[in-house]
């Protein structure tokens, strides 16, 4: 049988405060957590149910409310309780007021952490709506960029061009066609920012490679978005240069298709394969930054035939 001072002992001993008080208000039971709490929080031994809700109302000995209306206080060590009231009734039907405290510092403390995570993400948000209001400059720089790198893929595509007109003893007519290459490039590039959005980039892109002496084979599905397809275009622009320096290719197989929300593209030319595991550099280093940029992933194989894999996100039309 448990004895009477062995249920005693084990009230007095929980980690919880938990005192009653009778219907006058006057203290009928309490236990040693809660007799510590009270001579902190009351700056002596708890009497009646009023001076418990007196010292809560207006706190000594160095606690803090941190929520008064749900009842959490902060003492001077530290520890945050949790003031809970109950009344009720007895077998007997005698009323009773309960009160409980809870040591709830940890749920305060990922409270407070919370609290600081909201605000870093209202700080970000701030940041987010500052770097919306500015987008239209960032847009433009990001245009120009896109203009820059547009014409030093053309100049080089012109290179290419001319290289291949001389060393095939073209006519002249042909020579000078090459040099008013030169000249758009050289008016494209003084117009940065400026740039016509009348032309598909994709059938500029066939064309511009049909100069090199290179048939630009599209299969599959295509984006319709114009930023998506100036990507694809710059893209294959840079392997048809490739294909054309490094393996002789005047084919070049572009596989395109949709999946969910990503585009996969898949590149191959008829070029000679490579000797060895292909090393990025310049041009293909630049294409990876580009892709991984905007958020997709680029893969290179080498052996036995040169086949480039590349990821990119689909983005929804904006209304």
């Amino acid at each position: 049988m448990i004895s009477r001072n062995a249920v005693k002992e084990s009230f007095d001993t929980l980690p919880a405060g938990i005192c009653c008080f009778n219907r006058n208000g006057l203290l009928r039971l309490v236990n040693h957590k809660m007799q510590s709490i009270a001579a902190i929080l009351c700056g002596r031994d708890l009497q009646t149910l009023a001076d418990l809700q007196q010292a809560l109302h207006n706190p000594g000995g160095g606690v803090c409310p941190v929520d008064a209306a749900t009842g959490i206080y902060r003492f001077p060590d530290g520890t945050v309780y949790r003031f809970v009231f109950h009344d009720g009734t007895d077998k007997q039907g005698v009323f009773y007021t309960e009160v409980m405290a809870f040591d709830v510092s940890r749920q305060a403390a990922l409270h407070a952490e919370l609290a600081q995570e909201n605000e870093r993400l209202a700080d970000a948000n701030r940041r987010a709506k500052r770097l919306y209001d500015n987008m239209p400059d960032i847009v433009r720089e990001e245009e120009i960029l896109k203009m820059k790198m547009r014409v030093h893929d053309d100049i080089g595509h012109t290179l290419i061009a001319a290289r291949r007109a001389l060393r095939h003893g073209q006519e002249l007519e042909e020579i000078r066609r090459q040099a008013a290459e030169w000249q758009r490039a050289i008016d494209l590039l003084c117009r940065a920012g400026q740039e016509d959005t009348a032309y598909d980039p994709l059938e500029h892109m066939q064309k511009r490679a049909a100069a090199l002496g290179v048939t630009v084979w599209l299969h599959g599905e295509y984006p319709t978005q114009r930023a998506e397809r100036e990507l694809y275009a710059l893209i294959l622009r840079e392997c048809t240069s490739n294909c054309v320096r490094h393996a002789g290719a005047s084919e070049l197989y572009a596989d395109s298709a949709r999946s969910g929300q990503q585009w996969q593209l898949c590149i191959k030319n008829n070029g000679l394969p490579p000797e060895k595991t292909v090393r990025e550099g310049g041009g293909l280093s630049s294409l990876r930054r580009r892709i991984e940029k905007a958020g997709g992933t680029m893969t290179v194989h080498s052996l036995p035939n040169f086949v480039l894999e590349i990821t990119l996100p689909h983005k929804e039309e904006q209304p």
